[in-house]
């Protein structure tokens, strides 16, 4: 059977280097730190904040001390240029929450609160204590980072994935559930957290300064004010109407997260070539990332086909396993499902599954076609993998579904315009899909494919009705999905 540029791995190999790179211990989190923040929201077609796809910028301050946790989270809007500051707090007397009126880098001029809420900031031992389980080791932005998933309460088949690098920070947040299940603040709340640097040590003067005079705090005049803050939600509607915010500058913003430019002007949108090859690992409803190979190409006729494959993608959600996979294999008009297992030292196909008709591969310039639009630009920021002068663009394309249904597909590509990360978000249904975020580990533009390179045991390519050939963002159709 002919292959694409490279061949697949085996399951049994997958099966060894998932077992060969998993840590002795689960990760743990300092007793305090400082971290940056950049938050990519879920879409949301009834949000109660305006811009409510824009990215924030963020940094937090944690300290734990005995049974105390708190966190303190300053967050910048980057379209609306407001700044916002919020302190977390949970001790054995309860969880609750304070507003603090304060500008970015200056003094604090009230305190409002407390509020209560159910959110808890994750004491050092959360992982240890929340059942984590080990995904598998694959680089992100640069660095090679372990993949952990914490199960969300009450669910079989799926949770939230903590990327860490190797040395141990923090490195990504990513939600499949817009919830917050495990009442994390901030970090729980937005659909992907990234998180470029993160510092074991003590908070600043200013927080130790805080954390004294929340012990003073009183509620704000208007008495029946009540938000938990848990959502993304819960966070747009306390910043459409904030008891304290404050205007912030590109220069404050870019003191958290150098190099950003939000929606920055010029910056073409990207498109794939002709033909196209992928690698990665592709996060879903399961407990393990599963690996995934995209062979792509673009005839302009009824002859252009796609042939995406994910080892580890069984038909049982929550039950992946190394030695299954799944391919969807895209026509102009429809999607088959080859599904394999490994057997007699080789993939041997299993069964046909159910075919997804009216999802077809994407024109190269989907991206355009789906109305995509930078959202954001980093460059020469070493935190994200950037060498001086490189840069990283932040790509969102929106979707509605109906029913107050909104998805964003957030898409990262460099400058060069190498794939970098693929996902699909949104606040409503957000587990309506099966596959949820694709991270490339390779990204060939104009690569060496043929029409011998793919193969669909369960179907042959037709031309759709008039030979269209349409966009997956267009009209996919639920539970299966093709993640480019």
């Amino acid at each position: 059977m002919a292959t694409c540029p490279n061949p697949l791995p085996s399951g049994p190999s997958l099966v060894a280097f998932q077992e060969a790179t998993k840590p002795s211990t689960t990760p743990s989190l300092p007793s305090s730190w400082t971290a940056a923040l950049l938050l990519s929201p879920w879409g949301d077609s009834i949000a109660p904040l305006d811009h409510y796809s824009q990215l924030v910028i963020g940094s937090i301050e944690y300290e734990s001390s005995g049974p105390a946790q708190a966190m303190r989270v300053q967050l910048y809007l980057t379209q609306d240029m407001r700044f916002f500051d919020f302190y977390f707090q949970a001790d054995a007397d309860g969880s609750r929450w304070y507003w603090i009126d304060s500008t970015p880098g200056g003094p604090i001029v009230n305190v409002y609160g407390p509020f209560q809420t159910t959110l808890q900031p994750p004491q050092p031992s959360f992982f240890a204590e929340n059942g984590t389980q080990w995904g598998i080791a694959y680089p992100l932005l640069g660095s090679v980072c372990n993949h952990w998933v914490v199960s969300t309460p009450g669910s079989s088949d799926h949770g939230s994935w903590f990327a860490f690098r190797q040395g141990g920070a923090l490195f990504r947040v990513f939600n499949l559930d817009a919830t917050n299940p495990l009442m994390i603040p901030v970090l729980g709340s937005y659909y992907i957290a990234n998180v470029p640097t993160f510092v074991p040590g003590p908070v600043s003067g200013a927080t130790q300064d805080l954390r004294a005079r929340v012990k003073h705090a009183t509620a704000p005049a208007q008495g029946g004010y009540w938000n938990p803050m848990v959502t993304q939600e819960d966070i747009q509607r306390a910043m459409a109407a904030p008891l304290a915010s404050a205007p912030c500058t590109l220069q404050q913003i870019q003191d958290v997260i150098p190099g950003f430019v939000p929606k920055p002007s010029g910056v073409p949108l990207p498109v794939w070539s002709k033909h196209t090859y992928i690698e990665g690992w592709t996060i879903g409803t399961d407990f393990i990332p599963y690996y995934t190979r995209v062979c792509y190409l673009w005839t302009g006729d009824a002859s252009s086909k796609q042939q995406t494959v994910f080892i580890g993608l069984g038909v049982d959600a929550g039950q992946g396993v190394y030695l299954q996979r799944t391919d969807t294999c895209l026509n102009t008009h429809e999607t088959d499902q080859p599904y394999y297992t490994w057997s007699s030292n080789q993939w041997l196909l299993n069964q046909c599954l159910p075919k997804i008709p009216g999802v077809g591969l994407p024109y190269p310039d989907w991206v355009s076609r789906d109305g995509g639009v930078v959202m954001g630009m980093i460059t020469g920021n070493p935190a994200f993998g950037l060498a001086p002068g490189q840069s990283l663009n932040l790509v969102a394309a929106q979707l509605p579904r109906g029913g107050g249904e909104l998805a964003i597909f957030w898409l990262w590509f460099t400058g060069e315009g190498d794939g970098v990360l693929f996902t699909e978000g949104n606040f409503m249904n957000p587990l309506s899909h099966n596959l949820q975020l694709i991270d490339y580990t390779l990204f060939v533009k104009d690569a060496g494919i043929s029409q011998q390179d793919f193969s669909n045991p369960c179907g042959v390519a037709l031309p759709g009705p008039g030979g269209a050939v349409r966009s997956v963002t267009g009209h996919a159709k639920r539970p299966g999905r093709s993640l480019r």
